[in-house]
């Protein structure tokens, strides 16, 4: 109401839902953040090749995109991921819990559809990936088994987590700590809003990776009000999404984002509509549902934890 024309950067989960619910139902200007195209950096690290010299491009949603184009030096570089794999690949240890890029998990992935998924399109793999920790640890490495398996996400507890609170904490508490004391000021964080910001107002062009609306089927197969992620120029003028060229493999389309698309419009169906059979019948489809009773279990679970959903939904 004060100021119709600023934009809301989105950076909290879940961005796909929170993108297409507030761009469809508001009228708010929404931009939706991620840093997991970043993924992009690692392969190049890994394979010791230099990103100012690549010419990529990912697409997809938020936390299911894809490395659509790989070329180094004007050559498809595909041909360097290929020996990596062939030379490196049965070598290959974690070296923490979200160390995934080049995982079992990720090789597998690529294999199946042609093409490497990026930052957390691994984690969003199939259900073969995460049956239990022993398989997960199969796929995403020894000792942590990714992420989303129990040792993973006692790791990021205590680890992440706690590292972060602790720094709030001082931050609050001793006036003599700042950020530029505690963060070199050449030192990027491979966060986007600041440059997006500096982009528009400054008119400091800038490349990005942001969750904008499909218009013109930037990403073809899907509507044009279904938010996708893709590379973006950003300057004063606006910003002005890249033709995905190679288009996403037909193969991605239907068998990973399709799904996916499927389950944003559930979500956003039983949100608006205030149905919680709607989550229910969400509940019902998930692999890992063994029982109806279960599912009301579930649900009476989380309500009971949450007041604000539950005088949402009852």
């Amino acid at each position: 109401e004060v100021c119709p024309d600023a934009y809301l950067l989105l950076s909290a989960n879940p961005v796909f839902e929170g993108t297409n619910l507030l761009s469809r139902e508001s009228g708010i200007k929404v931009m939706g953040f991620c840093h997991g195209h970043h993924g992009v950096d690692t392969i190049a690290e890994t394979l010791g090749i230099d990103i100012n010299k690549l010419d990529w491009q990912v697409a997809g949603f938020n936390h299911n995109i894809w490395l659509t184009r790989f070329n180094y030096e004007g050559k498809d570089a595909y041909a360097l991921i290929d020996d990596w794999i062939d030379n490196n690949q049965s070598g290959w240890v974690p070296k923490d819990p979200f160390d995934d890029q080049f995982s079992h998990c990720t090789v597998d992935m690529y294999k199946f559809y042609g093409r490497m998924p990026i930052g957390d399109s691994v984690r969003n793999g199939s259900w073969k990936y995460h049956y239990d920790d022993e398989t997960k640890r199969r796929w995403l490495g020894e000792p942590y088994g990714g992420a989303d398996s129990t040792t993973g996400w006692k790791w990021y507890k205590n680890h992440f987590l706690k590292e972060s609170t602790d720094k709030m904490i001082r931050f609050a508490s001793d006036s003599s700590v700042t950020l530029l004391k505690e963060f070199p000021q050449n030192e990027m964080s491979g966060e986007q809003h600041i440059l997006f910001i500096d982009a528009l107002i400054n008119d400091n062009e800038k490349r990005l990776v942001l969750n904008v609306p499909n218009k013109n089927s930037i990403v073809s197969g899907f509507p044009e009000e279904v938010i996708v992620e893709v590379p973006v120029t950003v300057n004063r003028n606006g910003i002005y999404p890249e033709k995905i060229e190679p288009a996403i493999p037909d193969r991605i389309v239907k068998m990973y984002l399709y799904p996916r698309w499927l389950r944003m419009e559930w979500a956003l169906q039983a949100y608006i509509e205030k149905d919680i059979e709607i989550l229910e019948e969400f509940l019902v489809r998930d692999t890992r549902t063994r029982s109806y009773e279960q599912v009301q279990a579930v649900l009476q679970d989380i309500l009971s934890a949450n007041p604000v959903m539950k005088k949402h939904y009852c």
